[in-house]
């Protein structure tokens, strides 16, 4: 690329906010967006239920974790994105366990509360079919059921409708007579093979963003180049704008000087011709 020369920015231009629309909206194109997981208050001895379907075909997890309700919110928020990346597909700790809690977390946690009974129960349930989950909530310990549908299939006899349950019953059951209760619970929809690796095929390596890259550094340089320039121009313009202004001042002066030389002369020129004609007697 010249430098010497201003680039026409009917040419460059384009290209350069075509790149960085692609950018900025690919990531919108391409990507699913996850909700944080649901937070729900379990009133003392109360039950606190919600139903959820899965579409046919597709399966779903589920977590869900117990905290008390006097914890602050630095304590829940913790709890809240870690479990977030915990549910959030593409993440390195997607279905994994939590990671230890920090020390800063752990001194807001009294050590009788930590991994300690909470007296709150769940109880998954699907509609004719059996219980299938039903235990205690430890507190902060998360309790995950993978794969609802086939869970919910097993032991039914081959030659049946084995087709999934239209709803899942999810209850909470505090049986704590003065303390309400935190649980927080995510449920992650989880597409059949085919739509899984359609989805893998669409998402953006890193070698797929290298000639971005290379383009957007290229754009970068281009758009340099026409600041240089045009500051360039700047100068030039303001150090001719000096000049003219130099020289309309000293036109000026030389007007003022030639005024006053020719009032001169002309005073010069009648006092001559005053003392001739009177030396001639003709005045």
């Amino acid at each position: 690329m010249n430098s010497g020369r201003i680039m026409s920015p009917t040419k460059s231009f384009p290209p350069f906010a075509a790149l960085l629309l692609l950018v900025v909206l690919s990531p919108l194109l391409l990507s699913k967006t996850y909700a944080y997981p649901i937070l729900t208050d379990a009133d003392a001895l109360s039950t606190k239920c919600f139903n959820f379907n899965v579409p046919d075909d597709d399966d779903a997890h589920m977590v869900f974790i117990a905290i008390p309700n006097h914890n602050d919110d630095e304590v829940e928020e913790w709890f809240t994105t870690q479990m977030h990346e915990m549910t959030r597909k593409g993440s390195a700790s997607f279905m994994q366990q939590l990671p230890e809690v920090s020390k800063q977390i752990h001194e807001r946690i009294s050590d009788d509360e930590y991994n300690g009974r909470s007296n709150v129960y769940l109880k998954l349930t699907v509609p004719k079919r059996p219980v299938l989950r039903h235990q205690m909530f430890m507190w902060y310990a998360p309790v995950v059921v993978m794969n609802v549908v086939k869970a919910s299939q097993r032991g039914q006899k081959k030659g049946k409708n084995t087709q999934p349950p239209g709803g899942y019953s999810v209850c909470f059951e505090n049986k704590n007579k003065d303390e309400s209760v935190r649980v927080l619970f995510d449920v992650v929809l989880m597409s059949d093979e085919g739509q899984d690796e359609e989805l893998q095929n669409k998402i953006i390596k890193k070698e797929h963003l290298t000639p971005l890259e290379e383009n957007f550094q290229e754009g970068i340089r281009a758009a340099n180049t026409i600041l240089n320039e045009m500051k360039y121009m700047e100068r030039r313009e303001a150090r001719m704008r000096h000049t003219a202004e130099s020289t309309n001042g000293k036109i000026r002066l030389f007007s003022y000087v030639s005024v006053i030389v020719l009032l001169g002369v002309t005073w010069l020129q009648r006092t001559y011709l005053r003392s001739y004609f009177k030396k001639k007697k003709l005045m």
